[in-house]
Parts: C-alpha cells; sequence; structure tokens
C-alpha cells in the first residue's frame, strides 16, 4: 500500500501566491490510466514532487492550491488489516465482529490520518464524518485537517472513495491563511472524482 508521505506539504510554499487566478470555468481531466477523471479549474496545471506515490498532481502557483489523488488497491489494503487483525482489535474504528467496519472507509481513514500525525509537527482534525456518504455513485468519507511540517502550515481537505477494486485518497491543499477564500474551490475537487 502506497503510504501518504506528508513531506509533500514542505513544496506548498511555492503555492502562496497573492490572489487567486484561477480562471472561470472547470476541466474533466482523466487519469493516465484511464481508470479515474475528476474536474479542477481551468486555471490547475500539472506539477510534480508533490508526492511519489500520487497519480494525480496539479497546482495553482497564485491562488496556492494543489490537488492529488493517490490509488490503493483494496485487496492489498484487506491483507494489511488481516495480517495486523490483533493489533486493530483494541482500535474503536475496527469493529472486528463486522467485515465492512474493518475494511471500510472509516479503518481506512484512521490509519491514513495515525500515517499523518507521525510525520508532523502539529496536526489538528478539523472536522470528520461520522458515516460515510454516497459521492457520484462511490462510498465516501470527506474530513479536513491541519498540520505543521517544517514550519509551513497547511489545510487540507481529504475525500477518501472506495471504488470497486481500489481506494481513492483525494486531497487538496492550501495554506490555513487562504483557506477561507480557495475552501469551495478545494471542495469542488475533492467531491469531483468519478470511475471510469
Amino acid at each position: 500500500m502506497k503510504y501518504l508521505s506528508l513531506l509533500f506539504f514542505g513544496a506548498l510554499f511555492f503555492f502562496s501566491g497573492c490572489g487567486n487566478s484561477l480562471k472561470t470555468g472547470y476541466q474533466k481531466i482523466q487519469s493516465k490510466d484511464g481508470k479515474y477523471s475528476v474536474v479542477l479549474p481551468n486555471g490547475m496545471r500539472e506539477i510534480k514532487g508533490l508526492n511519489a506515490s500520487a497519480s494525480m498532481q496539479y497546482g495553482n502557483f497564485d491562488s496556492g492550491i494543489s490537488f492529488m489523488v493517490i490509488v490503493d488497491d483494496f485487496l492489498e489494503y484487506k491483507k494489511i488489516v488481516d495480517d495486523n487483525i490483533g493489533n486493530f482489535q483494541m482500535i474503536e474504528c475496527f469493529d472486528t465482529t463486522r467485515a465492512t467496519d474493518i475494511y471500510g472507509l472509516k479503518g481506512y481513514e484512521f490509519l491514513i490520518m495515525q500515517l499523518s500525525k507521525a510525520e508532523t509537527e502539529d496536526f489538528r482534525v478539523d472536522s470528520s464524518m461520522d458515516d460515510d456518504t454516497v459521492i457520484n455513485g462511490l462510498d465516501a468519507r470527506l474530513s479536513e485537517y491541519r498540520e505543521k511540517i517544517k514550519g509551513d502550515n497547511s489545510a487540507i481537505i481529504l475525500c477518501l472513495y472506495k471504488g470497486k477494486d481500489k481506494l481513492y485518497q483525494v486531497y487538496a491543499m492550501s495554506s490555513q491563511k487562504k483557506l477561507a477564500e480557495n475552501k469551495q474551490i478545494m471542495l469542488d475537487m475533492v467531491k469531483s472524482l468519478e470511475e471510469i
């Protein structure tokens, strides 16, 4: 499983320009493997170097927003859970009597958040869903959190999706100072993933 390496947020300072230059209108972008698509503002451009595990990375220098998608194989995630079930039995979000909780998005979110916390100076979850929802026909969970890495204060909106055989981590990131002006665009982006 491709674990999220949060060191890419150190690169976020490159996206701290003034003003919001995202053009009006949106573009539908298909993944290189043709398995999913997202809808992003016209001003977003493909970038490199946020995260080696990301299958898609976009940003806009002027608005201070970056976006990425990480795709995990569901069977690989299930194997990790199965191999570590003894460790998970004491964790509240893993109800080991109900398979849907063990392998569901709540457990997936928990593992990702634990990895994120381990790599940050400061970490705070602003909001997280109690129950899964459905977005574009896929089970999904939405959360917002803030973190500090190497002095950079980032605001992140994360939407997790469970597809046919894949799990998707869809991130929109901004500086905490620019969150208020960028939040709706960030929400629109993370809620746009569709499997093809």
